[in-house]
């Protein structure tokens, strides 16, 4: 399907339709979007010297909420970067609000070693997963929002409140 645009002159907007996906974008003048590769490289420290702050603390969900804000704004700078360097000043507004875009840009040049957040002391092909502290956690938008809300397990009707999940973890494998 050839790319279709409607262009906003008023509000610097343009809809592009390309293979039937639809995105907004926005024009940015190159200066400002090198401007804004610094701002979030800045927000980036931010967050990760936050997140060192709170997890020395032992506020470990909290550390991980921020840790995964870093993360995005990597990926933001990372987006940023990549449409200066093609010198393109359409910047698809996801950049602003779709959390998975930034995250997953981000992993582009991250380790994936440094995604486990969590990781049971034991072998799950060798210890029951029922009875021995198997799991892994990794920093995803999902765990950020495990880790900032109270929430109520509806799907299993287990009639518990899950709270702080990433904290509990730590405390049951540093009591084995």
């Amino acid at each position: 399907m050839p790319q279709k645009t409607i262009i906003d002159v008023k509000h610097n907007v343009s809809l592009a339709e390309s293979s039937g996906v639809t995105f907004m974008s926005i024009k940015i003048p190159l200066p400002k979007i090198k401007e804004g590769i610094k701002l979030a490289f800045q927000k980036c420290d931010e967050h990760l010297r936050s997140a060192e702050i709170l997890a020395s603390e032992g506020a470990l969900p909290n550390a991980v909420v921020s840790l995964e804000f870093g993360i995005e704004e990597l990926g933001r700078a990372i987006a940023l970067i990549e449409k200066h360097k093609a010198g393109s000043e359409d910047i698809e507004t996801k950049l602003f609000t779709d959390h998975d875009y930034k995250y997953n840009k981000a992993w582009t040049v991250l380790p994936q070693s440094l995604k486990t957040i969590y990781e049971g002391s034991f072998d799950p092909a060798i210890f029951d997963p029922n009875i021995f502290d198997v799991g892994k956690e990794t920093i995803s938008p999902r765990t950020r929002l495990d880790a900032t809300y109270v929430s109520y397990d509806k799907k299993l009707k287990s009639g518990k409140w899950e709270f702080e999940p990433i904290e509990t973890k730590y405390e049951k494998s540093s009591t084995k």
